[in-house]
């Protein structure tokens, strides 16, 4: 009992969560800050330092609240982070589609990095009524390990890195994607997911405006 316990604690410990702050108006568009809170659990260090890479994906949506109807979706915006330890320079690398990579000499400066407030552009302000009520909804998943970078690292083994969609499909790659999602969780490397929800606002009445 006392061990199940101590179990489940330090599984609560290391899991992912996600705070949302007040959106506010910035550059006529809506913007949210989502703070992360144990994005590097141990057994994700263990794996990053072994060369597994891992993904960050935040999903942000932006919701209309209607009290006779159900609430609808008014936009959203994904934003990807990858995170991979570089064998050749010892560091760890944090890229993200259009925007320059960060490099960091150890975890701790990833769990920091990774640990202050990411801003995402959740709507356009004149897109939204000034009287309407809204609020963001925030989705994180970490995924340790993914399809994709199982074909990139088989492209690389088999020389292609060139273009490593050209790469083919090797014995790993053709296992059925559910099939490798179940071995993938068995074997401790299942994707760990947070959500969160900001408070109700007024367009019109957003801090910045």
């Amino acid at each position: 009992m006392l061990l199940g316990a101590a179990v489940s604690a330090a599984g609560s410990a290391r899991a992912l969560d996600a705070q949302v702050s007040p959106p506010r108006a910035r550059e006529g568009r809506v913007w949210a800050d989502v703070r992360l809170g144990g994005v590097i659990s141990s057994r994700i260090g263990e794996s990053l330092s072994r060369g597994m890479p891992a993904t960050l994906e935040l999903h942000a949506e932006l919701w209309r609240r209607r009290s006779a109807w159900f609430d609808r979706l008014e936009s959203s915006f994904d934003a990807a982070l990858k995170i991979r330890f570089e064998v050749w320079s010892r560091t760890y690398r944090i890229a993200r589609q259009g925007v320059p990579a960060v490099s960091f000499d150890s975890l701790d400066a990833v769990r920091f990095f990774l640990s202050r407030p990411l801003a995402l552009p959740v709507g356009r302000i004149d897109h939204l009524d000034p009287d309407g009520r809204y609020y963001v909804v925030i989705s994180a998943a970490l995924k340790p390990l993914t399809v994709e970078d199982i074909e990139e690292g088989e492209g690389w083994l088999s020389g292609e890195v060139e273009n490593k969609r050209a790469a083919g499909f090797g014995i790993v790659i053709a296992i059925p994607h559910s099939i490798f999602d179940a071995v993938r969780n068995l074997a401790g490397f299942g994707d760990e997911r947070a959500r969160a929800i900001s408070g109700e606002f007024r367009a019109g009445e957003l801090s910045g405006n």
